[in-house]
Formats: structure tokens, sequence, C-alpha cells
């Protein structure tokens, strides 16, 4: 895959089949928009390319009241890479392209720059200052200047509608299993491992500390979850939360590696979350929170053992 940075040094050698979003966590939705985006290109013999923006247009737009992401930048060029995409332009979202119109959009990027000759987007899609572009739009200027508009049905599963929105809601509410069917992988985190108090490994459970950056993070509670160190996925259970029994002072992510011990912290940890297991709660003593952690970790050995009998895959997707 071509990552591009912005449009103006782009030189396209032929048509283009593309679509236009910042496709935030990469769901089910983005995954079949971009699967029949890159069967068409390669019926037609043209470029797949996705035209997406960093920051977020809601982070440029409104930054106090912008949706944190699901998928961080690094995150989302990971797993498009490991699709059949042939062009990923990354789009600096501006004051000067926030300042375009739908009309102007098309004219000077889409057809401009990329040579669009098929346009994948959903029936809702809108773009442009104040929206207004839209499917209308596309269908209009499509006719003008010679390319089709192809309109991708929503996907829903399970009665739900597939979106970034609904997504972003599942995981707040820690509702981590259903964020996953519509995500069709792992939720996951990914940061630094930072130090601690020590308070885990002298009188608890040895943790690793996760520092995540400013994407979303799950609701404050305890989850079933598989943690990624230096390519190695162990089974592990993870606390989200404020560590009331300890009188923590603010929000952390510490994981415990389910039978394991490493000689040394990693630098990084990748944290994929499959299920959560309780709310977080305050303890009248250490004894009662070790306790209580026991019975996490026997819960997180029998979920893995379920998993394993149904032949579920226990690294995470993409």
């Amino acid at each position: 895959m071509e990552i591009t940075y912005g449009y103006r040094s782009y030189r396209a050698d032929r048509g283009s089949s593309l679509t236009i979003g910042n496709f935030d966590g990469f769901h089910l939705g983005h995954q079949r928009i971009l699967d029949t985006l890159v069967d068409a290109s390669r019926a037609s013999g043209s470029r797949s390319v996705l035209l997406s923006f960093e920051p977020h247009p809601l982070q440029f737009l409104m930054p106090d009241n912008a949706p944190r992401a699901i998928t961080p930048l690094e995150e989302k060029v990971r797993l498009l890479g490991a699709s059949r995409l042939d062009v990923l332009a990354i789009l600096n979202f501006d004051q000067a392209l926030s300042q375009m119109t739908g009309e102007e959009f098309v004219r000077e990027i889409m057809v401009g720059v990329f040579r669009a000759r098929e346009v994948f987007v959903g029936s809702d899609f809108a773009f442009g200052i104040r929206r207004t572009g839209n499917v209308t739009l596309l269908q209009e200027l499509g006719r003008e200047l010679d390319f089709q508009v192809r309109i991708c049905p929503q996907v829903v599963v399970r009665g739900s509608r597939v979106s970034s929105t609904r997504i972003r809601e599942l995981i707040r509410a820690g509702r981590i299993s259903s964020a996953n069917r519509l995500l069709g992988r792992f939720f996951s985190l990914k940061g630094k491992v930072v130090p601690g108090r020590g308070l885990g490994r002298e009188s608890l459970f040895p943790t690793l500390n996760l520092r995540p950056g400013d994407e979303l993070i799950p609701r404050p509670g305890v989850y079933v979850t598989q943690a990624t160190v230096d390519r190695l996925t162990y089974p592990s259970v993870t606390n989200v939360g404020w560590r009331p029994t300890v009188d923590g002072k603010g929000l952390t992510v510490e994981t415990h590696l389910i039978d394991t011990s490493l000689e040394n912290p990693p630098a990084h940890l990748r944290l994929a979350f499959l299920h959560r297991l309780r709310d977080e709660e305050k303890f009248e003593s250490l004894h009662e929170l070790r306790d209580q952690i026991s019975r996490d970790c026997q819960r997180t050995r029998r979920f893995f053992r379920l998993f394993r009998r149904l032949g579920r895959p226990l690294a995470p997707a993409g």
C-alpha cells in the first residue's frame, strides 16, 4: 500500500476507484466498502484509493467536543496496510480544506488530482463545508465529469447499524463484546509501559501499566484481555480505572499476565479487549482485593479455555 500525505504532490498514472472518509475504527462497514472498491478497481484496471483526513474534521472544527479516536492514525495505517488497498491518501484537514465546498472538493481533488472513475460511498455520505456535498451532488457531478457513483448498503449486525458513533457508545459503556462484533475484530489499545507504584508486585499481582494516548478508553472495570509483547500474545486480565482501594490518582490501565512472568517489563504493550468481567470496586482491604483478583484470573482462564474449545482465534484480529 502506497501512503501519500496531502494531495498536491500526488501524480496519478491512471484513473482511480476511490472512497472518502476518516474510517475511524475500520469497522465492518468500512471493510465492506473497501472490499467492494478493491474488487471493482481490479476489474477495471484502476487504482484503489482511500482519501482520509488527519486530524479528524471534528477535531479541527470543534476540538472541545470532538469524539476520541477508536483507532489512532498509526493503528489505522496498520490495519489498512493489511488490506488490498493501493493508495492511502492522508489529507491534512486544515483551514483551507475546511472551507472547500463539496463541489470544489470533487472537481479539484477527486477528479483533478486522483482522476476518479468510480466513487464508493454510503447512502448517508456528506462532505464539504456545511456538508454541502452529498450523494445527489456526487451523482450530478459524475454525469458531468464522467465518473460513476456506487452506493454501498449499510451493514447491520444483530439489528445494530454498524457505525463509528455506535461503536464509541458501546466502548464507553463497557460493552466490549458488542463493540467487537461491529468492528469485526478485538478493540485494542497500544502504548508505552510505565512504572507503577510497585504495590501490585509487592502485595497483589504484578502488572504492566499502559500509558495510552488520546484514543478512546473503555468504561472503567475489569476485562479479559490479550496482551501482545514483542509479537508474543498472552492471556491477561486488565483493570481500567482509578484503583479506589489503594487511593489511586488518575485513570490507569493495569494488566496482569495470566500464568506468565517476564524478566523485564517491555517498552510497549498492545491490549486487545475481549470481554468485560465486572465493574471496578473499592474493597475494605488489600486481602479482599487480592481474593477478587484471584477470582478474576480464574474466570479469565475459563474464558480462554472456552475460546480454545470453540476454535476461536487467540491473536488480535488485524
